[in-house]
């Protein structure tokens, strides 16, 4: 009797604990989203610009950027070269988003371009693009592009939706993808110029734009959102 007791004792205790699960899921979910601010409404891309390679301002209409479905679909026309985030130059920041891709997509998202021109030459880049399965290198998705080697590529099949944060606070950058932390670095260590970049990445300036990448094939973006360091 006295066993009988604990057995449905514990199993009791078992079953309340598995009820409170989902709410407690809730709210630690709900705690690691405060602070943060949604860059795109689902229905507009109002307050986001593209520009061109040169720095050329394209009217979204005629851009390869668009609402679709709720999310932001980019054709992979050759019309512009990459949309920025609305709210000018961002320092430390942590930006989360969601980006799908398809055959042979190649984008990236672009952080501290000084200017609306040659972005992928003065800021870095967090490569995106269609490489589920291959080995880690310079160019996979979740590597500082040319940069930075990703201890893992944790990319997606193409078709799922992926996640991935990028933390900037100084010069230290962390990169996660699919909850999995890829890059853990002090971009401050790099004082001479690497890859195809003809500056070193410590000289980096504290603030710059943020925006997505249109490499000419088709991807698309959702819940992007972003905390700025107080």
């Amino acid at each position: 009797m006295m066993l009988k007791r604990i057995l449905c004792g514990a199993l009791a205790i078992g079953l309340m604990a598995a009820m409170a699960l989902p709410g407690v899921a809730a709210d630690e979910s709900k705690k690691s989203e405060e602070g943060f601010k949604q860059m795109f409404d689902g229905k507009t891309l109002d307050g986001w610009e593209a520009y061109t390679n040169s720095g050329e301002l394209v009217p979204l209409e005629k851009s390869a950027w668009s609402v679709k479905d709720g999310e932001i679909y980019c054709n992979g026309e050759k019309t512009d070269y990459w949309i920025i985030l609305p709210g000018g130059k961002y320092g430390d920041m942590t930006l989360r988003f969601e980006f799908k891709v398809t055959d042979h997509s190649n984008s990236g998202a672009f952080f501290k371009c000084p200017a609306h021109d040659l972005p992928a030459f003065k800021g870095y880049e967090v490569q995106i693009q269609d490489d589920h399965g291959n080995a880690p290198d310079l160019h996979v998705t979740g590597s500082i592009y040319d940069v930075l080697c990703p201890m893992r590529n944790m990319s997606k099949p193409k078709g799922e939706w992926n996640e991935m944060e990028v933390i900037n606070k100084g010069t230290r950058v962390k990169v996660k993808l699919n909850g999995f932390k890829v890059i853990d670095a002090d971009l401050g260590q790099l004082t001479e110029p690497i890859g195809k970049f003809d500056f070193p990445y410590s000289e980096l300036p504290e603030k710059g734009y943020i925006g997505f990448q249109n490499h000419g094939r088709e991807l698309w973006f959702r819940n992007v959102r972003m905390k700025v360091a107080e």
